[in-house]
Parts: structure tokens; sequence; C-alpha cells
């Protein structure tokens, strides 16, 4: 894949970037897929259903609306969503077990790490447009990621 500058530099009216920098978790650092998206405070209920699916490639999207207090992603779904063939997660929220995902063949952007994990009450919704980081998220709108930032477009770009 292209880098992110390499991508804005071919279709500069095309890819959107965040304005906002996020922690990188994970071996991979480079995402280039097809979106899904949920939103979800709280509660993981959600976000661990959809990455225990088939992901095909693609690249969850998670407006956990910044919640700073209760983790959306650990060591056991990370593993899960790589065994399901998810590339990656970006989560406007925190991740926990940072030191078993970095050995996890994923690449997952978040605002950081805490701790604890989020209560079960299947709250939630898939699909459903988003906005964090001066973007909009949709499903099947393209997500492009590298160590310089995260980007989106309305479709798939070639390079």
């Amino acid at each position: 894949m292209k880098t992110l500058p390499d991508i804005s530099d071919l279709y500069p009216q095309m890819l959107n970037v965040s304005n906002k920098s996020f922690l990188r978790y994970g071996k991979s650092n480079i995402l280039n897929g097809e979106i899904e998206t949920v939103f979800c405070t709280d509660d993981n209920s959600l976000v661990k259903s959809i990455l225990a699916e088939n992901g095909r490639g693609r690249i969850l999207v998670i407006d956990a609306a910044g919640v700073n207090h209760v983790s959306m992603i650990g060591d056991q779904i990370a593993a899960e969503a790589v065994k399901n063939n998810w590339q990656g997660v970006v989560l406007n929220g925190y991740i926990r077990d940072v030191t078993e995902i970095n050995d996890l063949p994923i690449s997952i952007i978040a605002k950081g790490s805490v701790f604890k994990k989020t209560e079960k009450f299947g709250l939630g919704k898939r699909g459903a447009m988003i906005s964090f980081a001066g973007l909009i998220f949709k499903p099947g709108y393209w997500l492009y990621a590298d160590e310089n930032n995260f980007g989106i477009s309305r479709q798939k770009l070639e390079f």
C-alpha cells in the first residue's frame, strides 16, 4: 500500500484525513479496507459480537464517544478479530491489555488504554453513521491508515 501522504497526493479531493492524533496498537501499522461501524458507550457487547463474525478484511470503526473510564477492546476480543479476518479497528475510545494486543497481527487505533472492562447490556447501534476526529464514517466507506494518521474515502481508491 502507498503511504497516506502518497494517497492524499493522488486523491486530494477524495481522501479526508483525521484532524486528531490517536495511538497505535498491534503489530500491523497499515490499514486499507472497507468500514463497518458501531456506536456504543460503556458497553462492548456489540463490539464483541461483530468481531466474532467473519470480517472479510474490513475495518471496524467504533464510536465510544471518547469514554475514558472503560475499555472497548481487550486481548481476547482483539485475538478474536484476528481469527475472524478483521484487518483492524479504529476506536474513539480506549483499549486494555496493551502488551498482549501489541503481539497480535492487527492494527488498532485508539485514544489510549484504561484497564477497566465494560458492562454487558447489549447496547449500541451497528451500521450507524458516526463522526469523530473531523470525519464522518459510514458502512461501505473506505479507511486508509499508516504511521502518519488515518483518512477515509467514500469509495475504494485505486493505486
